[in-house]
């Protein structure tokens, strides 16, 4: 048994992991029977390689013992960096309303640091309603805490306004979220800890030995109180000034863009898994299997490489092979030869069409076809046409000419266009697109629907019906209300398990307006103008990434997952893209189906290539695979924003990449690949 110096103490609670090298606060004092932990000399100290789990007892000043089962981590495990940004001069590059979120970086004791998810928020706190109807304000975090809790972790953070200011009307309560993994998280809420006198710097840690969560901070004055609860949602007890003593990692210093203010030792399986969710996802192999013939016979179909990825995903890619290698194999004599090829990679340009917005591309009948919003010099509100490309490829589409298929004065139309996107209903080609009515101005679109007349070619203006306003189920127009009118855009269609939905993006202009939020209803194909449910708000700009506007909703699907993106934040630099996902075969209009991501899922890249990107649409290239179209602008302005085209990626735990680079799909050094091709005899008689 080993004991560190033995003094008077304050309660002591030992957090459920410590990395060896820990050094105790002075004065604490520790017993402990495992062989291979020494808690002597003021340091928890561990002589296994691997972690152990050792019982460490307490002394405390009531004559008892505290009893913890602590992991103890080699002196190398890494080390979570959990805090916020210092927000850019230019509130564009990085506003206050993102920058005061949690950040989270892994740290070695080498001194190596890596920044995570592109070193942009993974938590927002939820923003607060206003007394005016979904009109929200926005709430930030400082001073972030990160703590183990049984069956995962808790944050506890001082609640903010959107400049990373005190909240006045909080400032005697801490934020409190759960998350099974550091990377889902799970917001309780406000909890009101003080009875007044403030809440600065607020750390938490789970108690062991008397089951229970403990939360302690510094008030206004500089003393130190604490409260307990025997379950994060609480009750918690009135608060008693004093705190728990608790050994933790030092904070390091942050870098001049950052504020660190907690550390965390994590398990490496942890911390790997936290590597691949928020890290790079980079091509590390290439793999062909063997092709297999018989005499007399040339392979119809060569295979496809099989990419393999650090985070453990595959991919397939087509290969383009080597003309003078497959000439190479005689076919008709029994060997193996070896073919030489190079792994296909379609790269698009960026801008790939310029002055463009809320792209899409879609396969028809054999062509490609783009649609977009019209957006030259920023204006998209006083363009006269709906303009439509077609191509035999995908790439020859960004020199395409433009068709124009509808011009203002049909049906009142008078300016806009905006976000048309092309879908199959039924057998049918639809266009739907949200165009300004009775005059050129933002505040008076309003979905619309066209449809292609049968055996109509989608380029020529007279092939489409005339467009017809989308209206509810009992003829009015889409809003929140009669006493909320408004307006609706960006209307898109999914079909799942036999039933027909649109989502679509709407708000109220009254004496204010409302925030931008998605909202759902059934339709019928045969009539896809007039929705058959109520409509359903399954999304609220509610985060300081998306504040004020939920707009642009498009589906993917991914086994039995079906995932929704969607664009928040004003149209400019800070724009981003978020997701909801729901499972195929639900209710969809259950707004409990769906499942919000609390960060973006692509935002304004670390490069700086692609500012504000967003409004996105999915579709597949020549070969099948998934691509992303959306808009962002070349540089940081809010002028004509141009269209981007990417690859999409799954990652192995399942999720949505849209920000994979090129060399990261496939490495360059990777791209040339070889086969072995079997040519065996064919069996006779």
């Amino acid at each position: 048994m080993t004991d560190s110096s033995a003094a008077p103490q304050a309660r002591v609670v030992l957090p459920s992991v410590l990395r060896s090298g820990t050094i105790l606060p002075a004065g604490v004092r520790l017993t402990t029977d495992h062989p291979d932990v020494d808690v002597s000399s003021g340091v928890i100290t561990s002589r296994a390689a691997d972690a152990v789990v050792a019982r460490i007892t307490v002394p405390t000043a009531s004559e008892t013992t505290d009893t913890f089962d602590v992991t103890v981590l080699p002196a190398d495990a890494p080390v979570l960096l959990a805090g916020t940004r210092r927000p850019d001069t230019d509130p564009a590059v990085y506003a206050p309303r993102i920058a005061f979120s949690l950040h989270l970086a892994l740290a070695t004791p080498d001194g190596a640091v890596t920044r995570l998810n592109d070193d942009r928020g993974v938590l927002f706190p939820r923003a607060v309603p206003t007394e005016h109807v979904d009109i929200h304000r926005v709430r930030t975090l400082t001073d972030p805490w990160v703590f183990a809790v049984p069956g995962g972790y808790a944050v506890v953070a001082s609640p903010a306004l959107s400049d990373g200011s005190p909240e006045p009307s909080a400032s005697s309560a801490v934020l409190l979220f759960q998350s099974p993994d550091l990377i889902r998280y799970e917001e309780i809420g406000l909890v009101q800890v003080a009875a007044g006198g403030g809440v600065r710097q607020p750390r938490g840690v789970y108690d062991q030995a008397r089951a229970e969560f403990v939360v302690w901070w510094t008030d206004d004055e500089g003393e130190m109180w604490s409260c307990n609860a025997a379950g994060l949602r609480g009750p918690w007890a009135p608060p008693i000034p004093a705190a728990p003593v608790v050994p933790t990692p030092p904070v390091p210093d942050g870098a001049p863009d950052r504020v660190l203010t907690a550390a965390l030792p994590l398990r490496e399986a942890d911390a790997l898994r936290l590597r691949r969710r928020f890290g790079r996802i980079r091509n590390i192999a290439v793999e062909v299997p063997p092709i297999e013939a018989t005499t007399g016979e040339v392979a119809r179909e060569l295979p496809w490489a099989r990419l393999t990825y650090d985070d453990g995903s595959t991919a397939r890619r087509p290969v383009d092979w080597d003309p003078d290698s497959l000439a190479g194999v005689e076919w008709d004599r029994p060997g193996e030869y070896v073919v030489t090829g190079r792994v296909r990679q379609r790269v698009y340009p960026f801008p790939f069409v310029v002055d463009r917005a809320d792209p899409t591309v879609l396969a028809h009948r054999g062509r490609y076809y783009f649609i977009a919003t019209d957006d030259p010099g920023g204006d998209c509100v006083t363009p006269t046409k709906l303009l439509i490309r077609v191509a035999d490829s995908i790439a020859g589409l960004a020199t395409a000419p433009d068709h124009a298929i509808l011009e203002v004065g049909t049906a009142g139309i008078a300016g806009c266009f905006w976000a048309p996107e092309l879908h199959l209903i039924g057998d049918r080609l639809h266009c739907l697109f949200a165009p300004s009515i009775g005059e050129a101005d933002w505040k008076r679109v309003r979905c619309h629907v066209m449809r292609l007349r049968h055996g109509g070619d989608p380029v020529v203006a007279a092939d489409w019906e005339p467009p017809r306003a989308v209206l509810q189920s009992d003829g009015s127009p889409l809003q929140r209300d009669p006493g909320h009118p408004g307006l609706s855009l960006d209307m898109t269609y999914v079909e799942d398990a036999g039933r027909h939905y649109m989502i679509w993006s709407q708000r109220y202009i009254t004496d204010r307006i409302g925030d931008a939020e998605l909202w759902i209803a059934t339709i019928d194909p045969a009539a896809p103008w007039q929705l058959t449910s109520d409509p359903v708000r399954i999304v609220t700009a509610e985060y300081g990434w998306d504040h004020e506007v939920a707009e642009g909703p498009f589906a993917v699907r991914h086994g039995d997952r079906l995932v929704v993106t969607y664009s928040g934040s004003q149209v400019g630099p800070t724009y981003a893209v978020g997701a909801i996902e729901a499972r195929s075969g639900a209710d969809l209009l259950d707004p409990d189906a769906w499942t919000k991501a609390n960060a973006p899922v692509l935002g304004t890249s670390g490069d700086f290539s692609h500012w504000g990107p967003g409004h996105n649409t999915f579709s597949r290239d020549e070969d099948g695979l998934e691509l992303v179209a959306f808009h962002a602008h070349p540089g940081i302005t809010t002028r004509g924003r141009c269209v981007a085209l990417r690859r999409i990626h799954w990652a192995a735990d399942g999720h949505l990449v849209l920000d994979q680079r090129p060399d990261e799909e496939v490495a360059p050094h990777l791209r040339r690949v070889r086969a072995v091709v079997r040519v065996a005899a064919a069996r006779t008689g």
